[in-house]
């Protein structure tokens, strides 16, 4: 299957300090990866080159066959790539269908049109029908800044796929979510299209396991070992990064 992420002999250095060492990683379209690792493994840096915000000191990174390493983060939306935030970056006063609409908007380049034309009450109507695909129909006109943790979560979800990407980049999306928030989030993960690609950096190893279909174990910046969900939970060296035991026979 044609990779629609390749990330190649990507190093980046703050000073004296390497955050990521020469890493190598391959995303197939379609594919469910989680990336997984001890704090400071290199996770959210190599998330962030991905996504344009950190520029790397070696390597390149290709998305859908363009060479992006040195684009900024807003020419990756135009190849199909989005991205949540570990901190909500909703307007907390603006409504859910708000919310969404603005994302439509911002990915159309109709910023200065806004709830005006035939066309955005048209636009209006789609928020709610984003809203509905992560389970928020009920909430369409709530406040963002009322929801509860895990609807706001859903909520940054519905403005990242209003974009339709074919690429969506999560920050530790379980990040603050209750046990039944949990377990709502990897529901709606696995109801998305099965076309759509999807990366996620998360410390709750269950979800990550649920969720993922290849898991990548980084440690100290480089990628130590990659696997199924299935391999890496029996693999003793994971179990060292994590516990400093070995696993159970």
């Amino acid at each position: 299957m044609a990779s629609v992420v390749q990330v190649s002999g990507v190093t980046v250095a703050f000073g004296g300090l390497r955050a990521l060492r020469g890493v190598d990683l391959d995303i197939a379209q379609g594919e469910r990866l989680a990336v997984i690792g001890p704090n400071g493994a290199g996770k959210t840096t190599l998330f962030n080159v991905i996504a344009g915000d950190i520029t790397p000191t070696t390597g390149t990174v290709i998305i859908r066959g363009q060479d992006c390493t040195h684009r900024p983060s807003r020419h990756r939306p135009r190849l199909g790539l989005a991205r949540t935030y570990q901190k909500a970056r909703a307007f907390a006063g603006l409504t859910v269908r708000e919310n969404v609409y603005l994302a439509l908007a911002g990915h159309r380049g109709r910023h200065r049109a806004l709830w005006r034309s035939r066309a955005d009450r048209a636009m209006r109507v789609q928020a709610a029908e984003v809203a509905e695909r992560v389970w928020l129909s009920r909430h369409v006109d709530a406040v963002a800044g009322e929801l509860a943790h895990g609807q706001r979560r859903q909520l940054e979800l519905a403005m990242a796929i209003a974009t339709e990407p074919d690429v969506l980049l999560l920050d530790e999306p379980a990040s603050g979510l209750s046990r039944g928030e949990r377990e709502r989030l990897v529901e709606l993960l696995e109801s998305f299209d099965e076309r759509l690609t999807l990366l996620l950096i998360e410390h709750d190893m269950d979800v990550a396991f649920r969720i993922a279909q290849r898991v990548v174990v980084m440690a100290d910046g480089e990628q130590i070992t990659a696997g199924t969900p299935e391999q890496i939970r029996t693999e003793p060296h994971v179990h060292q990064i994590y516990l400093g035991t070995e696993a159970a026979a």
